[in-house]
């Protein structure tokens, strides 16, 4: 078996690691079954919501300047 099959990426660092590894040699990230367990918002933390949630605060920070400058005229 050659090396190349013998490593994965780390899910955290994305740096190459043997393939039986419990914490990554790069990162230090525990990569166990009780590593795994996911936090409930980890499902919300992709680009997508990130990039809604900047959106959403540029609108209403666009309105709260806009009543500013339209009523104290």
């Amino acid at each position: 078996m050659s090396v190349a099959k013998q490593l994965q990426k780390c899910p955290f660092c994305l740096e190459p690691i043997m393939a039986g590894a419990t914490r990554c040699k790069h990162c230090q990230a525990d990569l166990s079954e009780a590593g795994k367990t996911k936090t409930r918002l980890a499902k919300y933390r992709t680009f997508r919501v990130g990039f809604l949630s900047g959106l959403m605060f540029s609108l209403v920070l666009a309105l709260l300047l806009y009543a500013h400058f339209v009523w104290n005229q």
